[in-house]
């Protein structure tokens, strides 16, 4: 039997905090900064204080929301953005690749309207017409990516209201036209990246001319499979935009020369390129290699008066090239040539 003066033994536990308990608020915020939102939402479940931390909005700037938890969990998920006071970019997806609802996810997105300056959609998001027009009234973003197959004239009109965009991309609008590109390109005059490939029937001359006279800060151009955009508009960029760092012309076949003379002569701060199916010549290799000392990145794929010639000289210019893209026949030569040396 026990000394009723013994004293019993205690779990340590029981009398010591526990390790997490310990640490400062700030420090946990910091760790919990790091966490994807569903871990978030996890680790809030475990205790009071978790709760209430992983509630702060500070944790809540960007957002990713698949269209599944909007379709199915649409009161939690408005809850979020109601508190999440700090949103400055979301991501929506659509991983079961099944038809949404446009309009609800516009509804969903409209929620951080006061703060959002960065709002992307997947490709797999097909949204309607009337959803898109109604993005034109989210004037603080900077940043716009979406799927360009149901954009027209009316959403254009839309999309031109946002003049604080920096970065647009909507690859694939086959249905907008010259004119309402033009007319886009001379509202927004911020832009520093632009991806409109695809865009068949309305990038050309006149639109590239007009993107890069109101826009002098371009960096990033993507015109893909853009075949009515000639040398013509390609020398305005050259002269429109010096810091011009990723170019991508792949399948505009016109591309010649003497517009990639200049846009390598002018563009300095060049580290991406590509010319698939162009037709220029090692002329234009030669000038990237001696101007445009950055260069990583060079895709001539297709281009028939490629030599290996050309490419020797790129590789032996270019020290930081990284990615090169040839022809099967000009590869196969200079490999040759390579052996015998």
């Amino acid at each position: 039997m026990a000394s009723p003066n013994k004293k019993l033994k205690t779990c340590p536990d029981s009398e010591t905090p526990s390790y997490h308990q310990t640490i400062p608020n700030e420090i946990w915020m910091s760790i919990l900064s790091y966490l994807q939102p569903y871990t978030l939402c996890s680790m809030s479940e475990t205790s009071h204080r978790f709760h209430q931390l992983s509630r702060d909005p500070i944790l809540w700037t960007n957002l990713t929301i698949d269209w599944q938890s909007i379709k199915n969990h649409t009161t939690s998920v408005e809850g979020i953005i109601n508190r999440s006071t700090k949103i400055k970019s979301m991501t929506v997806r659509n991983r079961t690749f099944e038809q949404v609802n446009s309009p609800q996810i516009v509804m969903i997105v409209k929620k951080a309207k006061s703060t959002l300056i960065s709002l992307t959609f997947s490709p797999e998001i097909a949204l309607g017409n009337n959803a898109i027009a109604k993005l034109g009234t989210m004037t603080n973003l900077t940043s716009l990516e979406l799927a360009g197959e149901w954009i027209k004239t009316a959403e254009i009109k839309a999309i031109r209201n946002l003049v604080k965009l920096e970065e647009l991309q909507m690859p694939g609008a086959e249905h907008v036209t010259p004119n309402d590109l033009e007319y886009l390109f001379s509202q927004l005059t911020n832009l520093k990246l632009v991806d409109i490939s695809d865009c068949k029937k309305g990038a050309s001359d006149m639109v590239v001319t007009a993107l890069a006279q109101n826009n002098p800060q371009l960096e990033y151009l993507a015109l893909d499979e853009c075949e009515l955009v000639t040398g013509k508009s390609l020398k305005v960029v050259a002269e429109k935009c010096p810091n011009l760092k990723h170019l991508s012309l792949d399948g505009c076949y016109q591309v010649n020369d003497p517009a990639m003379l200049k846009i390598a002569s002018s563009c300095p701060q060049l580290t991406y390129v590509s010319l698939g199916f162009s037709i220029i010549t090692d002329a234009t290799l030669k000038q990237l290699a001696t101007n445009c000392p950055n260069l990583s990145f060079v895709d001539v794929f297709g281009c028939d008066y490629i030599t290996e010639r050309g490419v020797e000289e790129l590789m032996d210019g270019a020290s930081k090239l990284k990615y090169l893209s040839i022809s099967i026949d000009v590869r196969e030569a200079f490999t040759e040539k390579i052996y015998k040396q």
